[in-house]
């Protein structure tokens, strides 16, 4: 019992509702945490595994009570221990920080926008250590040095200046590193890290990874490492709990736990990773190894797809992709951004993309893949005239669309053949209309069908297509969804006006491993099916292989290579794609898992 620095039992946590039975986040949970010891927590959205974190911290907001029975120990010494549950808001200010710490998903949100970062991070160091400002200032620059936001040469100037910026000023994963600077500053005996590397890049991933695992086992720091990605959680953790619907499923040694999974929806969540190394045509969802499986497939009626596009289109577009015609080319593109000097002169302008050439064929999918800055996202919306270009020439088809003479009418005709699916499906939907009403707009706005009734049977096939019912789906807001949900029904948006191209910017990244199987089926699916010609963008390389053809690498607005997709991930040419495809979470290679005696993957 010495060891044990956590001892979380029978935790139940319920939410009312109005008008129905209690909500039940969490449901008898039970585990315990040792001094350096790393516990992975994995489950899908909904599974309880933030609420139980936000538990442990006392962060619990009404309506949302745990239950009397419940109990979670905190173990300062193996004869003193303080049972959380029973803390006052004031008693909280003891613990919370400087005993238990956590470093939230989202870290724009976890700042306040209006302080700098030196403010924010030596606020907590004071809050909990007796120093002055000046000791605070150099606690906070040493700890941004162990963080590696910082070099361990910086001059001390030059940290302070760095102190002065404020949040908006960094990227996401600097955002990232800072929050852990801020969660260890008071040398917490238990780190809770919720999602901390969900939306970042492979490489800055790799990274946070090694450094949470490093400060934890170099400072015996116990650590709850809560995702949804068994990839991720291999990489950091020693044992594993897996959580569905509130309930433990199963929980083990990390080993125990991905060689030998006992229950089926751990099985389904280490099989829904897309492979790296391996071509497979579809991927294995959860819903595969339950017994309440459920049917996630599209519909596999061919009237569907020709009341949206015409069956002689379909053979047109077929005739295209056959004969290997370009559709899209861009040639030495450059698009830049910041404010112009006096009498016009440049200055202070970026260039976010720089001279880049390249086409797409009717038919395939290019994979376009990078971190976070690279020009992946300006690249797409310069092509579909979203964003000005400074220099260069797009064409689509036959026409050169880069031109700043192109009417607006025009533009607007070719906005009904261009399309683009947001990475956020959560802002990408007016929440003030219904599903059928956000999926007939683009109809209405470019006056493609004629009459009400003929736009709802086109909306109704879409829905079906992309697997969800029409009767339920039609006249629901798009609060009542789930993000996988909404994300179906911002690709049947993108459809309803039967694009020949259409663009995918990190459609998938925010998404759970099994959702996001899912919405990769559908796409590939659909892809297939509507002949369509697409751009799939991501930072995860294991992602691109499974959707492309081919890929193209960019690094700092240019093109790295580009080339079939099988090239560049078993012979990739350039370090830089080296490091990234190095960069991804992957299993060991004699990992193996099996359903009913088959082999759903083998590295």
């Amino acid at each position: 019992m010495s060891d044990i620095v956590l001892d979380v039992s029978n935790l139940r946590i319920e939410f009312p509702l109005q008008g129905k039975p209690n909500k039940v986040a969490v449901d008898n949970v039970d585990f315990q945490l040792k001094k350096g010891e790393i516990l992975g927590i994995v489950g899908e959205s909904g599974s309880g595994k933030s609420v139980t974190s936000l538990a442990i911290m006392g962060l619990i907001q009404n309506p949302g009570k745990i239950a009397q029975e419940s109990s979670i120990k905190y173990y300062q010494s193996s004869q003193n221990n303080i049972e959380l549950t029973q803390l006052q808001s004031s008693e909280w200010t003891k613990y919370r920080g400087q005993e238990i710490a956590m470093i939230f998903q989202e870290p724009m949100s976890a700042f306040n926008p209006v302080y700098t970062i030196g403010y924010q991070l030596t606020e907590a160091i004071k809050l909990h250590q007796n120093v002055t400002q000046e000791e605070a200032n150099q606690e906070a620059i040493k700890l941004l040095k162990n963080v590696r936001v910082l070099k361990q040469t910086c001059p001390n100037k030059q940290a302070n200046t760095y102190l002065k910026r404020y949040p908006h000023e960094l990227s996401g994963g600097q955002l990232q590193r800072v929050m852990i600077a801020m969660a260890i500053s008071c040398q917490p005996t238990i780190l809770i890290a919720d999602e901390p590397t969900t939306a970042l890049d492979v490489t800055v991933q790799k990274g946070i990874l090694e450094l949470l695992r490093g400060l934890c086992k170099d400072n015996n720091i116990a650590m709850i490492f809560i995702s949804h990605d068994l990839g991720v959680i291999n990489e950091v953790a020693d044992n594993i709990l897996v959580m569905r619907n509130g309930k433990v499923i199963e929980q083990g040694e990390k080993k125990q736990i991905l060689r030998h999974p006992q229950d089926g929806y751990t099985k389904g969540l280490l099989a829904c990773r897309p492979p790296l190394h391996i071509k497979v045509d579809k991927l294995p969802t959860v819903a595969d190894f339950l017994e309440e499986k459920k049917d996630h497939e599209l519909s596999r009626k061919s009237d569907l797809i020709y009341q949206i596009i015409p069956s002689d289109e379909i053979k047109a577009r077929t005739q295209e992709a056959e004969g290997k015609r370009v559709l899209l080319s861009v040639e030495k593109l450059g698009v830049e951004f910041g404010k112009s000097g006096f009498l016009g002169l440049t200055a202070n302008k970026f260039k976010a993309v720089n001279n880049i050439s390249f086409e797409v064929y009717a038919g395939e999918t290019l994979g376009l893949v990078g971190e976070s800055g690279c020009g992946k996202s300006t690249l797409a919306r310069t092509i579909l005239r979203l964003i000005p270009a400074a220099n260069g020439i797009v064409s689509f088809d036959t026409y050169e669309i880069s031109k700043k003479s192109m009417s607006n009418k025009w533009l607007r005709n070719l906005r009904k053949n261009m399309q683009i699916v947001f990475q956020n499906p959560y802002n990408s939907l007016n929440p003030r209309l219904t599903v059928g009403q956000a999926i007939a707009e683009p109809m209405i706005i470019h006056n493609t069908q004629p009459n009400n009734s003929k736009r709802r049977e086109i909306v109704e096939a879409l829905l079906t297509l992309v697997g969800l019912e029409p009767q339920i789906s039609y006249d629901r807001y798009p609060h009542e969804f789930s993000g996988g949900q909404r994300q179906r029904v911002c690709i049947a948006r993108a459809l309803a006006l039967n694009p020949r191209f259409l663009i995918c910017d990190e459609s998938v990244s925010a998404l759970d491993v099994s959702v996001q199987a899912q919405v990769l089926n559908l796409l590939k699916d659909l892809q297939k099916k509507l002949k369509l010609t697409c751009i799939f963008i991501s930072h995860d390389l294991s992602v691109v292989r499974f959707m492309s053809d081919r890929i193209m690498v960019m690094n700092q607005g240019e093109i790295v290579e580009i080339g079939d997709a099988d090239e560049i991930i078993n012979n990739p040419k350039e370090e830089y794609t080296k490091n990234l495809l190095n960069s991804i979470p992957e299993f060991p290679e004699n990992l193996r898992w099996t359903s009913d005696e088959t082999v759903i993957r083998d590295h």
